[in-house]
């Protein structure tokens, strides 16, 4: 056997008797030094985790390690760094160390004020947002007034505090900024989970005559349906269907996915629902499962709106009377003095406006309450308008209207709020239309209990006429007909829908031939 094969052969051997020999070798075991009392003589105090503490110099501030925590390394560092206060007795340590706890106790303090108030200022820049109201009342009113209540009721210390609060114009802007951004990013977060989401949309104009884009959105979140206000897109120039589409699809497809929405609602303007290149067509486009359906409190407005030539002659005289005594500020102070003589429940007239939709129910309203000082007002200024409250037929003519039209807007605050359905929409408008003609088949026979306010004027003069029983009768024909084009039965809504209200509705059981409901198998 040669030199190398030996070799070879005792190299494993070495090698396993060389193993235990490693494995015996054990490590060095951590160990935390623990603070002494001793130790403020050299100027030190503890601080940091309770299991591993670091002393701190109460002179200088440095913070040492854990393995510094040795009289000699702590000698050392007062020798080194502060040599001129190593023969200071402990009290003056001492009184360092409560300036150094004083110290920590400020800064706490501090920190904690410092949150607070700038917690205050996002609520109170919250609440000044809601209320709609201006950004400078904050420094202005707000605080002034939150001053002058602490300082009454807790002293200078709580109006010490309360200064603290950051309260500007600036503050408040920025203030509102994030809370919108923080809104804003919870809301999409919310709609991307959601399988679906539908939209409306409202292009109307601001005192400013800013033409703003309004969207709703409704969402599925949490197996619940929401809905929030999605945005308010300003549309700088004109309010094509192009600027319209322009201005939503560059905010939505940054954002959220066109081929989610399952729903558009508009108005029936010819910017929404044009079918060349209306914003419905457009949508149409990149999401081609949607479906549009027309808004259906506009729906209402446009069917109530019209009126007979008669009728529509004396809201005309409505309107010119409520002009002549509201045009002069002079008209006005008289009218309202002379409502006060006369003990009215009201003083004053309301100003009609087409834009706002009930605004017709509630000016006919007013002027019917204020007839008889209307008549002595018109009468002292010699106007020719006086004449027609003295008109008996007249006056039932406004008594109607002013009836018809607050049931109308009755009808309209009914189809408004949060969260409704089409289902429901569609049961009070189909409500509605069941009244229609019920009310028109009650004034064949004679019957006006149904019109508060005509049904007064008619209990203290005579029975109406024929002809004017027959306009009553025309106008409640024309609303129907009206409704019935505007809410077409052959488009019910819920027309092989109502499974989604009702998925398991209860049939009735078959009678038996004694009249009887069949429970079931019979045993005899």
């Amino acid at each position: 056997m040669s030199k190398k094969q030996t070799s070879l052969e005792k190299r494993p051997t070495e090698e396993t008797e060389e193993e235990p020999l490693t494995s015996k070798k054990k490590k060095k075991a951590s160990f935390n030094r623990q603070y002494q009392e001793s130790y403020l003589k050299f100027g030190f105090i503890a601080t940091g985790e309770s299991h591993s503490p670091s002393p701190l110099c109460v002179i200088c501030g440095d913070k040492l390690a854990n393995e510094a925590m040795k009289p000699s390394k702590l000698l050392r560092h007062m020798e080194t760094k502060h040599p001129g206060l190593k023969n200071k007795t402990l009290d003056f340590f001492e009184r360092k160390k409560r300036e150094q706890e004083r110290q920590k106790q400020l800064l706490r303090a501090t920190i904690s004020v410092n949150a607070s108030a700038l917690r205050a200022s996002y609520l109170v820049a919250y609440r000044i947002a809601k209320a709609k109201k201006p950004f400078t009342i904050g420094e202005a009113l707000i605080l002034p007034a939150a001053k002058v209540i602490c300082r009454e009721l807790l002293g200078e210390t709580a109006v010490k505090k309360v200064a603290q609060v950051p309260l500007s114009a600036t503050t408040v802007t920025t203030r509102i900024e994030d809370i919108t951004e923080d809104i804003e990013m919870q809301l999409l977060e919310r709609i991307k989970k959601s399988p679906w989401y539908a939209i409306q949309v409202d292009e109307s104009t601001d005192i400013d005559n800013k033409a703003i884009l309004l969207v709703y959105v409704r969402y599925l979140y949490e197996e619940d349906v929401h809905e929030d206000m999605f945005c308010a897109l300003l549309l700088p120039t004109n309010t094509t269907a192009a600027e319209l589409f322009k201005s939503l699809n560059d905010y939505i497809s940054g954002k959220l996915n066109w081929s989610f929405c399952v729903g558009v609602c508009t108005d029936g303007a010819a910017a929404m629902t044009g079918r060349m290149s209306g914003l419905t067509t457009r949508i149409k486009e990149v999401a081609s499962e949607c479906e549009f359906t027309h808004c259906v409190i506009h729906r209402e407005m446009l069917a109530s709106r019209k009126m007979s030539p008669e009728r529509h002659g004396v809201f005309n005289v409505v309107v010119k009377v409520i002009n002549h005594v509201k045009a002069h500020a002079l008209n006005s102070r008289l009218f309202e003095q002379l409502c006060e003589e006369m003990d009215a429940e009201h003083r004053h007239l309301l100003l009609h406006t087409e834009i706002r939709w009930l605004s017709r129910g509630k000016s006919l309203a007013r002027v019917f309450e204020l007839r008889e000082p209307l008549q002595r007002f018109l009468s002292e200024k010699k106007s020719p308008l006086a004449a027609h409250f003295s008109d008996a037929d007249w006056v039932a003519k406004l008594a109607y209207l002013c009836d018809i039209f607050n049931l109308l807007n009755e009808l309209n605050l009914s189809l408004q709020g949060k969260m409704t359905t089409v289902f429901k929409l569609a049961d009070k408008v189909a409500a509605f239309k069941a009244k229609l003609e019920l009310w028109g088949r009650r004034v064949d026979r004679g019957i006006f209990d149904m019109f508060q306010s005509l049904a007064g004027i008619l209990e203290e003069d005579t029975a109406p006429e024929p002809a004017f029983s027959q306009l009553v009768r025309d106008h409640l024909s024309l609303l129907l007909q009206e409704f019935e084009c505007y809410f077409p039965t052959t488009k019910d809504p819920r027309t092989a829908r109502e499974w989604i209200r009702d998925p398991f509705p209860r049939t009735a059981t078959p009678s038996g031939p004694s009249g009887q409901r069949n429970s079931g198998p019979s045993h005899n």
